[in-house]
């Protein structure tokens, strides 16, 4: 068994002048060095001392923090009601001097003053220490009066019981717009990204409440939504998706630009140059031929067609051959399930 450190006299001077109630101290020390024994030395100073414990105040950061000082500070004055008097004088003597009698008996007296004390001895976090500023000016601080602060655990099955109650709704009205609503959420999301959506949504009840409001109803807003998406409320994610992969997302106006750039690329490049040249929208002085010597189109008209594909040429060749309707020999296989591979 390893013998209890003495702690040095050094030491034992800065914690008797830190826990000075008449010396404004600042205690910079590592883990476990003795930083909360000074503290809970300091507060039993200034009730040796007359003050009563309601004029007292400690904030700390975390609830544990708080938790231990007050224990310190209730198990030394618990520990004064039952010594004799001369271990107590002792044990007094190193919070000041003064008649010993007066401090003797005031010392015994302590520890049910600060059990009657209202409120008790005032060791909070600096949250609890703001929510009682609140509740003892709710009106002047525009908040509910006797509001309740929700600790993590507490938020956690409020939102539990919330998700619940919007899953039960939905499955309630299956033809409903809350189930399609959630059927669509549910397929396009993983579960953990679904149950944060819901989540979010719920913490921004209020926001989204108010936007509905103004937007005229629910309808109204999904309209206002649809028109800034660009999407009609009435289309499904099928006719969507078959609309984006197997329709063309490049304009005729555009492929001669695409036909020139591809003309000066690899050997699948020109390949689709040659297609590109075959059709119909490219004649007379719109045709180009593989590999000319013209330059190249400006950048800009390189980075319109090209926007939507990987910068990886062998990517760029087949996102711009699924763009372009092929002749008509291949034309059953325009429209791959994968968009990869049209």
């Amino acid at each position: 068994m390893r013998a209890a450190r003495t702690i040095p006299d050094a030491v034992l001077r800065r914690q008797h002048e830190a826990a000075d109630p008449t010396a404004s101290a600042w205690v910079a020390a590592n883990a476990g060095s003795g930083k909360t024994h000074v503290l809970a030395q300091r507060v039993i100073n200034l009730l040796l001392d007359g003050v009563p414990p309601e004029k007292i105040l400690c904030i700390t950061f975390t609830k544990a923090a708080a938790a231990n000082m007050a224990k310190r500070v209730f198990d030394q004055l618990a520990e004064w009601t039952t010594l004799e008097d001369a271990k107590l004088d002792k044990a007094i003597g190193a919070h000041g001097s003064g008649s010993a009698a007066a401090r003797r008996a005031l010392a015994r007296r302590l520890f049910a003053r600060a059990l009657e004390t209202p409120g008790g001895l005032k060791v909070h976090t600096i949250h609890a220490f703001c929510t009682q500023l609140l509740h003892q000016f709710p009106f002047e601080a525009n908040v509910a009066a006797r509001f309740a602060v929700l600790d993590e655990a507490e938020q956690s099955q409020l939102l539990e019981r919330l998700t619940l109650a919007v899953l039960l709704d939905g499955a309630a009205a299956p033809d409903g717009p809350l189930a399609k609503a959630l059927t669509v959420a549910m397929t396009a999301a993983a579960d953990q990204t679904f149950r944060d959506v819901v989540r979010e949504a719920i913490a921004n009840h209020d926001a989204i409440g108010a936007w509905v409001t103004r937007a005229g109803g629910i309808d109204a807003a999904i309209a206002q939504l649809s028109a800034a998406l660009g999407v009609d409320p009435s289309e499904s994610l099928d006719a969507l998706e078959a609309e984006y992969f197997c329709g063309a997302i490049i304009s005729p106006d555009e492929w001669p630009a695409i036909a020139e750039t591809l003309a000066h690329g690899g050997k699948t490049d020109c390949e689709h140059a040659e297609r590109f040249a075959q059709l119909p929208a490219l004649s007379g002085a719109d045709r180009v031929a593989p590999r000319a010597g013209r330059s190249l189109p400006k950048r800009s008209t390189i980075r319109r067609w090209s926007s939507g594909c990987s910068p990886n040429r062998r990517a760029s060749s087949r996102c711009c051959s699924a763009a372009v309707p092929p002749p008509a020999a291949t034309r059953a296989q325009r429209c791959s399930p994968s968009p990869t591979r049209c």
